[in-house]
């Protein structure tokens, strides 16, 4: 707990605006708890934990979460490939020609990529992961391994990057407490599981909310069906501020202003049309031509409950607003259960700090948040 007044004294002190946005920062990834009146903060039990680990917050939370939620292996794959340079080798698919000998090869190499992609869901994050683990588990010798980096057209250089990198975390994470065990991993084949441990580390700070457009209807011998979505169709908004410093058009969203971004087309999800949920997490936010989110995931309303930031309860209304800008149809009593949950989090990580063999992901309050998120809540 402290007030941050040592910083002036350093021999090149930060920008009291930097100061506020950094504590801005850690109070909505739950580091921090900002006291405006005192002008004082305090570290969380989440915020005790992640002080210990040599990575930037959110991922250090990701490590953490991964840990509690039973991917911890993904989630080191996931951090590691968010700390370094993208291990996917450009292939521009407008540039696919099946009449040559390079073009056949990069649509066999596209086509690969959409695979994986089918099975790991929309994320760029999760593609991390499922590249990482498929290549390192290869043994037989540098021959196999080459041949699964040329069918995905990776990066060895990059590979070997991800692999120290993830061998440091790993390290980081374990001094911190969180070593590796059988709990710790249990979940680490539940792609449904690794993309909320993303969700919890990126939200509600790097959110985005999917404007769909109007709903198409075929008609068929048994009636009209909905049409999947296309991508050119979606569009897509994130927070922005009141001063509008990037220059881009505000609107807004329940009074939040909000400016319009774009999904990088470098990104997995560029081409996806049909999202479950209206909402997605993006790591990075770069602005070219326009607003680019270089690396999405798609929540899932329980992500977003559980990781989303502070909640409100409209009772009278049915809705659970989430870090005053999710707007959730929700019975009270939800709201009610996840506050629940966060406190019995804490609860457990504080209980970490004094006692820090002690195993989270075993506990019975772990277990019911992972069966939530597993199902999005619907208990099968």
């Amino acid at each position: 707990q402290g007030s941050g007044n040592f910083l002036s004294k350093l021999i090149d002190p930060p920008s009291q605006a930097a100061v506020d946005s950094a504590i801005f920062s850690l109070v909505k990834i739950g580091a921090l708890i900002a006291s405006i009146e005192e002008r004082k903060v305090t570290l969380t039990p989440l915020g005790l934990h992640l002080a210990g680990i040599p990575a930037p917050p959110c991922i250090g939370k990701l490590l953490v979460m991964g840990a509690l939620l039973g991917c911890r292996s993904a989630a080191l794959a996931v951090a590691a490939g968010l700390s370094g340079k993208s291990p996917f080798l450009r292939i521009d698919r407008r540039s696919i020609d099946n009449d040559t000998k390079e073009g056949y090869k990069n649509k066999l190499i596209l086509d690969e990529r959409d695979k994986l992609f089918d099975t790991v869901g929309n994320s760029d994050h999760a593609m991390l992961a499922a590249i990482y683990t498929g290549w390192d588990s290869i043994y037989g010798g540098d021959g196999l391994k080459r041949r699964y980096l040329d069918s995905l057209g990776l990066s060895t250089f990059a590979m070997r990057d991800m692999k120290q990198l993830a061998k440091q975390l790993d390290s980081a994470l374990a001094n911190a407490g969180f070593r590796s065990t059988h709990d710790s991993d249990i979940n680490g084949k539940s792609w449904r599981i690794i993309r909320s441990c993303i969700v919890s580390a990126l939200a509600p700070a790097q959110i985005a909310r999917i404007q769909r457009a109007t709903t198409k209807y075929a008609e068929t011998s048994e009636g009209a069906v909905e049409k999947d979505g296309e991508a050119r169709e979606l569009k897509f908004y994130a927070r922005s501020s009141e001063d509008n410093s990037s220059k881009t058009v505000v609107k807004y969203y329940h009074e939040v202003p909000e400016e319009r971004v774009f999904v990088h087309p470098s990104s997995a999800n560029f081409s996806v049309g049909t999202y479950s949920c209206p909402w997605l997490v993006y790591y990075q936010l770069v602005r070219t031509s326009m607003p680019f989110m270089r690396d999405v995931t798609e929540c899932s309303n329980y992500d977003l409950l559980l990781f989303g930031g502070s909640l409100e309860v409209l009772a009278s209304e049915g809705l659970i607003i989430v870090d005053k800008y999710v707007r959730m149809s929700a019975n009270a009593r939800i709201g009610a259960l996840i506050g629940a949950l966060r406190r019995k989090v804490d609860d457990l990580l504080s209980k970490k700090i004094s006692e820090p063999s002690y195993d989270v992901a075993k506990s019975v309050e772990m277990k019911l948040i992972v069966k939530l998120l597993r199902t999005d809540g619907m208990g099968q």
